[in-house]
């Protein structure tokens, strides 16, 4: 456990039974925008250290709510330890509406982690919040939903392996009461790097994504669950006093298989989020302008649908749904 009051280098000491607003330039040398907002709620007692983020990506609307509620909500003079709270993380893809990537160099941040200081925009952001902030916490929850075009069931991720830290990620994945839980042992897609809570266990830190909501618009019960979910954790790691009831054991997942076009034109899916389907299984079709249908799309795995993308226009290898399989 940390010391109490913490320090922060981007944030100096701060003071017990107080919630204190920041504005927070990260260090990098291509991070040259404007400073994001950080919310430090520092408990009259002391306890762990808690760091919450949303806005890896920028479109993902109830987890940047819910990072603002909690926020507004906690309170100092009960709280023991500290929460510290980023809204968002991607501000350039939040102010633009821009899906899935940074729009300064086109990365997907949560492709990058721990970042490199001497890399692209997204590079040095992931590497600043990891060093800055993860690296200090002794627990990590980063907070997402599906994306502009995309719909999903809820669901947390996080690392499969036999350590003491994955061990107490799962554990507080579990608690945070989302219905489904992956634990993901390879990345998700080829990439440079990799995602915030494989960063966040090789410093030491046990971390999960936790997502709900999505389809571009800030849906008040996806806000519901995400920050339920954190109340949860925090009463668990004996932060708060339980403020919500406790959530039945989630339905485990071992692995996650994303589906692809191979065709550029109109994306029809015959399947929707939460469907369970089978390998082999036709559970969709892309078709051309003309109105052809250039291929079926076919189930790689038996699994449940835990998020779909429902804008019809897709590119050449573009995303259509992800499978949690192993149920």
């Amino acid at each position: 456990m940390r010391t109490h009051p913490p320090h922060l280098p981007l944030l100096g000491d701060l003071q017990p039974g107080t919630t204190q607003r920041h504005s927070v330039t990260l260090p990098g040398t291509e991070l040259a925008d404007e400073p994001r907002p950080i919310v430090t709620v520092t408990g009259a007692r002391s306890g762990p250290l808690v760091f919450i983020n949303a806005g890896v990506h920028g479109g993902e609307y109830p987890p940047i709510e819910a990072v603002i509620r909690l926020s507004r909500e906690l309170d100092p003079a009960t709280l023991a330890g500290t929460v510290v709270l980023m809204p968002v993380l991607n501000l350039p893809a939040f102010w633009k509406r821009t899906m899935f990537v940074c729009p300064v160099d086109n990365v997907n941040p949560n492709r990058v982690f721990p970042g490199d200081p001497n890399g692209t925009y997204s590079e040095q952001m992931t590497h600043a919040l990891v060093n800055e902030f993860i690296a200090h916490a002794d627990a990590y929850i980063d907070l997402h939903g599906g994306d502009i075009p995309e719909a999903l069931v809820p669901f947390s991720i996080c690392r499969d392996g036999d350590t003491p830290v994955d061990a107490k990620a799962k554990e507080l994945a579990s608690v945070f009461g989302l219905p489904y839980l992956l634990t993901v042992s390879r990345p998700i897609q080829p990439a440079k790097g990799s995602s915030s809570y494989v960063a966040a266990a090789e410093r030491g830190v046990p971390g999960f994504i936790a997502e709900a909501g999505g389809v571009g618009q800030l849906q008040l019960d996806a806000v519901d669950l995400l920050t339920d979910g954190v109340r949860r954790v925090l009463a668990h790691l004996e932060m708060i006093q339980p403020m919500v009831v406790n959530a039945a054991p989630p339905k485990l997942l071992t692995a996650f298989e994303w589906v692809y076009a191979k065709h550029p034109g109109m994306f029809y899916p015959a399947v929707a989020v939460n469907d369970v389907v089978r390998d082999g299984q036709a559970i969709g079709k892309v078709g051309s302008l003309f109105g052809d249908t250039l291929e079926t799309v076919i189930a790689p795995v038996d699994g449940r649908v835990l998020f779909l993308t429902i804008s019809p226009a897709v590119q050449a290898n573009g995303l259509l749904m992800g499978i949690g399989a192993g149920e």
